[in-house]
Order: C-alpha cells, then structure tokens, then sequence
C-alpha cells in the first residue's frame, strides 16, 4: 500500500493522503488490456463476416448490415478502453516517477522491461 500525497485534494484544499495498492491498480491495468485484446478480436470477426457477400439481395443482406453496426459499437468500445489504459498509464508512470520503490514494485507486477 502507497500512501501519495495530491495537491488540493482535501475539503479545504489542502493535500490528502491516497492509499493505493500496487497490486489493485496493477490488476486493473491487466484486465483493462485483456478487455482491449478481446474488443481487437471481436472487431475482426465482426469485420470478416460484414465481408461476406453471400447474400446479394433480399432480408438476408439487411440483416447481416447489422455486423456493421456491431463493428461499430465494439471500436467505440475499444477507443474508450485504450483511453482508459492511458489514463492508468500515466497514473502508474507519475507514481513511479514519485517513488523509485513503488516504481520497481510496478515493474515486477507488470511485468515491464527496465
């Protein structure tokens, strides 16, 4: 557990102590990335049968404009993910910068060349 001290973060504007756990905010920045790979995934199979030109005409190809759509949505996804996965980044960047030993404790938990 860190204890990071924030300018302003207090009812009177004064600095507050953040605990924060490596573990946890490490944890997180995983799954996030797990969450990414899983939309990069689902992108290409969404794109792949959008692809199919099997059905040229009729109810079939209306409904298989859906894929297009759902391609969409899944890249909409994918952009809010990897905005988040910065913000965490940046997060975990400015801790470590703040703190050589959390910054060598990040380096282990994430796995991070040095």
């Amino acid at each position: 557990m860190a204890n990071v001290a924030m300018d302003g973060a207090g009812a009177g504007g004064g600095a507050a102590d953040i605990s924060i756990s490596v573990d946890e905010i490490s944890e997180i920045f995983n799954k996030i990335n797990k969450i990414i790979l899983e939309l990069e995934k689902l992108g290409t199979s969404t794109e792949a049968i959008s692809a199919i030109k099997f059905y040229e005409d009729g109810q079939a190809k209306k409904a298989l404009e859906v894929y297009d759509k759902a391609n969409k949505k899944a890249m909409d996804l994918y952009d809010n993910y990897s905005q988040i996965a910065g913000l965490v980044a940046y997060t975990i960047n400015t801790m470590m910068e703040q703190d050589e030993s959390l910054g060598q404790e990040f380096y282990t938990k994430l796995d991070l060349p040095e």
